[in-house]
Formats: C-alpha cells, sequence, structure tokens
C-alpha cells in the first residue's frame, strides 16, 4: 500500500512530498492491496495518512487526531470502530470483504454537527504473486501537477444537484452531474488580490466599470460586476503567462479586455476563469452530499458570517442579525477577512456567506444536469451562488441558486476564479 498526499507531483515514478509531512510507505500483504490518496486540509487539521485493510478490518492512522464523537464511514456506510487517541489509530471493521475498487473514507465529528474532518480516496486491488522483473516500459499515463499556489484540486466526479431537505424551488428536481478536475481560488478573491491584478490590467489596455471595493486589504473585493470579473481573469491569466479563457469573437480570436459585451469562452485555454455553476456546487459541498451547507445541516455564526434569523428557520442557530466578526469596523458592508472560518472539505473557505460569488452561467431553470454542463447559451441575469453577509441562512444553503444582472454591481457579491487541471508525463529514464 502507497500513501499520496493530496499536493503531489509525479515524474519517472518519484512522488514530490509537501514540506513538513511525514508519510508512512507500506507494503500491505494480505489478500488485498490498499491505496489511500488524502485530502489534506488546513495546517493542523486532521488528515488520514494511511489506511490498510485486512478481510473485514481497516487500519487508519491519522494526523493531528481530534478529541471528539467521531462517526467513520466507508463510502457513507458508517463502521463499527475503536480509537485509540493517543496513538492517532483507527480499527473499523467491514460488513464484509470489499471487491477490487475505489472507495470513500470519511471521518466526521458528530459534536460539530456531523462536520467531515478527513476523507480519503482508498483503491483496493487483488495482490497476486510476485513474478520476475520485466523490462522498461514507456512513459507512463500523466500525472497530477502540484496545485498552483493559493488554490487546491476540486477532484472529477458526479454529485447530486440540488437537495430535498426543504423542498425548496431552487433545489428541486435534483439532477445528477459530471464535472472534469480543476483548480480553485482557496479563499474569495480578496481586495488585495484584485488590486495586484487590476492595476496591472489598467495600464496594459483593460478597462473595468468599477475599480472594485473591500472594506480592508484581506477582506473580499466586492462592488465588482461579472464583466470585471471576466476581465481580471483573463489579466490574471496574462499576468501569468497563460492563454486567457474569454473572447469577444465566435472564432476565439480577440481577448476580451475591454466593455460589456457577448463573451464567449474558449474551455480548453489553460488560463483562469469564473466557475460554472456546476463546478461551485460540487466544489461547495466538500465532498458531502445531500447537505444542506458545505460542513453539515445547520448553520450558526461560528460557521460563516451571514444574518441570522433563528425564527424563520429551524437549521439557524444563530444568533439573530449581522456576525459579530463582520460588524468590525462596521456593518456597511459587514464583510469579514477572507478565510475566517473552517474550510470545508476541500479546504475551500466562504463557500457559504461574506460575499455572494458570480459564476459563468447564465440563470436558468430547471438544471439540465449532465456532463460539464454550462448552463444555458443566453439569457439576462448570471447566476450568483454561497450567500453574503447580509443573508438569511435559506440563501447560505449549498444549493441556493441567486442570480444578479451581470452589468451591476453591489457590495453583497465577489468572486473567486479557478483553473483547469494540469498534468505531468512521467518520463523514462
Amino acid at each position: 500500500m502507497k500513501m499520496k498526499p493530496f499536493n503531489h507531483s509525479k515524474r519517472s515514478g518519484v512522488l514530490a512530498w509537501p514540506l513538513g509531512l511525514a508519510v508512512a510507505v507500506l507494503v500491505c500483504a494480505t489478500s488485498q492491496s490498499t491505496q489511500a490518496q488524502p485530502i489534506m486540509f488546513a495546517p493542523g487539521s486532521p488528515s488520514i495518512l494511511n489506511a490498510t485493510v485486512s478481510g473485514t478490518t481497516m487500519n487508519i492512522t491519522v494526523q493531528n487526531f481530534p478529541r471528539g464523537v467521531l462517526d467513520v464511514k466507508f463510502n457513507n456506510m458508517t463502521l463499527t470502530a475503536t480509537y485509540d487517541f493517543a496513538a492517532g489509530t483507527i480499527v473499523a471493521t467491514l460488513p464484509e470483504e470489499q471487491s477490487p475498487g475505489t472507495y470513500l473514507l470519511s471521518i466526521s465529528d458528530l459534536s460539530e454537527w456531523g462536520r467531515t474532518i478527513a476523507w480519503a480516496d482508498v483503491t483496493i486491488g487483488a495482490v497476486g504473486p510476485q513474478g520476475p522483473a520485466g523490462p522498461q516500459g514507456p512513459a507512463g499515463p500523466p500525472g497530477l501537477a502540484t496545485p498552483p499556489p493559493g488554490m487546491v484540486l476540486i477532484p472529477a466526479g458526479t454529485f447530486t444537484m440540488g437537495d430535498t431537505l426543504d423542498r425548496e424551488s431552487d433545489a428541486i428536481p435534483t439532477v445528477s452531474v459530471t464535472v472534469s478536475a480543476f483548480y480553485m481560488d482557496v479563499n474569495l478573491v480578496s481586495l488585495s488580490q484584485w488590486q495586484s491584478v487590476y492595476f496591472w490590467a489598467t495600464n496594459n489596455g483593460y478597462d473595468f466599470a468599477k475599480p472594485g471595493a473591500g472594506k480592508a486589504a484581506n477582506n473580499p473585493v466586492q462592488t465588482v460586476n461579472w464583466y470585471d470579473c471576466a476581465k481580471w481573469c483573463n489579466a490574471r491569466s496574462a499576468q501569468a503567462g497563460k492563454t486567457p479563457v474569454y473572447y469577444t469573437d465566435a472564432g476565439l480570436t480577440q481577448v476580451y479586455t475591454q466593455g460589456e459585451v457577448t463573451v464567449y469562452a474558449k474551455w480548453e485555454a489553460p488560463g483562469y476563469r469564473l466557475p460554472t455553476e456546476a463546478e461551485w456546487e460540487k466544489a461547495a459541498r466538500g465532498g458531502l452530499s445531500g447537505q444542506r451547507f458545505p460542513w453539515g445541516n445547520v448553520i450558526n455564526e461560528n460557521l460563516a458570517n451571514y444574518n441570522g434569523n433563528t425564527t424563520n428557520y429551524s437549521y439557524d442557530l444563530g444568533p439573530n442579525g449581522y456576525n459579530a466578526i463582520g460588524s468590525l469596523g462596521g456593518t456597511s458592508p459587514a464583510t469579514s477577512p477572507v478565510g475566517s472560518f473552517a474550510a470545508n472539505g476541500y479546504g475551500l473557505y466562504d463557500m457559504a456567506g461574506n460575499v455572494w460569488e458570480w459564476c459563468w452561467d447564465w440563470h436558468g431553470t430547471p438544471y439540465a444536469g449532465g456532463s460539464d454542463p454550462r448552463g444555458p447559451v443566453s439569457g439576462s441575469d448570471r447566476v450568483i451562488r454561497g450567500g453574503s453577509w447580509d443573508s438569511g441562512a435559506i440563501h447560505c444553503r449549498t444549493a441556493y441558486r441567486g442570480d444578479y444582472s451581470p452589468a451591476s454591481t453591489t457590495s453583497h457579491i465577489g468572486f473567486r476564479s479557478v483553473l483547469p487541471q494540469e498534468r505531468i508525463f512521467s518520463l523514462p529514464p
């Protein structure tokens, strides 16, 4: 069994480990082999280092082992488990021997409303007899590149978009959606990050309707319309030497730098762009399924910056009114520094509350689903997701679908950007 951390690069069969992370590399000499790829949370958060399977017994080693009421699940099935908090180990019992395949192993903290605190993809395969060494083969398949600074990889996969928890019209009917892997900004674009690109862009042929605003350098930028965010993504790409995504002609030859016009996307380009609505919801769920929020089914001011109302929503634990963290420096707007709350299962911050986030899609109902959907071909409003400092709990639900005029601005809306997944190839010696 070989353990591979989430942020790695692979070349000639050599793994590049993150600085400061000690990882055990084990070989399982039982009837099954396992390979687990853990997702790394913020520094100091729990993470699964390795997992071995022998028959129906699974031994799990956890870094930064939490002390709480834990729930261990294997493909969303709760396992009977015993814990050694001092050693950082878990022994769990599977109901039966598992067939070769890839399974989801997750650990949730029931004392924190079932928030997932660590998870990993575990691949189980049969172990055959050792054969003789063969000749050197050709170059291997592409491996994953290290995520760019400030971004995390959102793994490819199929998920259920929407939910049936409250029968809210924006969340039903649910649809099955498959998205390809991509990188996403860990944080909302802050005012300082916005300005670092904006000032370069305005000196290099770009124009913007407004310069953007923010309560402080480390607060999210807001008062930016959809068009300006698309141009900003192109400018960020140009700064980084990447081919831009957005163009003003169907032939994809005229890079979008000015005005508020029809925008075309070159989806295969390696540049920065806004997430599609499907990508946003996949990312916001953080590996969870059917939950109201990125962490579970209830919300309170320790989990997100929103406007509490415990009277109207049973899942809002409040307290009522603006979150105190956003009130620092005034409530107009009541934004908070990016990354002020715990990350979700993919390591993303502020996927609920603080500011709404622009998405690529024109708004349309019901959502079509399918593989890598990009929404309607036209419309009047663009999709916004996630809720804001001024939003009620209902608007911060992961399935809530907001919309806004792409030419308009408000102190409630910001954004974050994404990149396509990069790959590197194994090279023969």
